[in-house]
């Protein structure tokens, strides 16, 4: 059986178990206070509030104002009183057999586990191999987007030279291509550039 606790199968309900006995009682030490208004609503009307001056009665019906609560009945009370009610001393409920532990409990299973054989501990972890390739994701509407002239080194005038060598060179011309593009679509774009250019000469 899966269950750790059990019902105790040779429990006996006691004689005296009442099952009827309600969970609440009425509380016979409470007294209804002297001052308590038994005629007194719980809500009245609302005196800050007048009938509107465009009311129609036979269109809108019968005005009547908004009920707030009974300022009288704040302190002590009022309307019609009944005793609080308290928790039943006697009360125990349904009465059920208690729970002992099962005898034929075996806890929850699991498979056994077995050394696995892909294990193993790397003895020197900041010993990098060689990368040999690079994995880029982007998430864009956009198209259009290349990658080129990728290296992966230490060696800060290896990059500068590899920089030299590719990116400074390729950048211009495909500066070069998009301000031509640029031109044939706005042609006053070319004189721009040309206006600068004279100045600084």
């Amino acid at each position: 059986m899966d269950e750790a606790k059990i019902p105790d199968t040779s429990a006996v309900k006691p004689d005296d178990w009442d099952e009827s006995a309600p969970a609440t009682i009425v509380d016979t030490d409470d007294v209804k206070p002297s001052e308590w208004l038994d005629n007194e609503p719980l809500t009245i009307p609302d005196p800050s509030v007048t009938k509107p001056e465009d009311w129609d009665d036979e269109l809108d019906g019968e005005w009547e104002a908004p009920q707030v609560p009974n300022p009288k009945c704040k302190e002590f009370g009022c309307g019609e009183w009944k005793p609080r009610t308290i928790p039943n001393p006697e009360y125990k409920g349904k009465w059920s057999p208690p729970l002992i532990d099962n005898p034929a409990y075996k806890g929850e299973w699991h498979p056994r586990k077995i050394p696995n054989p892909n294990y193993f501990e790397d003895d020197n972890p900041h010993n990098l191999e060689p990368i040999s390739a690079i994995g880029i994701e982007i998430w864009t509407m956009k198209d259009g987007i290349f990658f080129d002239n990728i290296l992966i080194t230490h060696d800060e005038e290896e990059a500068a030279d590899f920089t030299s060598a590719t990116w400074v060179k390729k950048h211009a011309d495909e500066k070069a291509v998009a301000d031509l593009e640029i031109a044939e679509k706005t042609p006053s774009f070319f004189f721009n550039k040309l206006d600068k250019y004279l100045i600084l000469q």
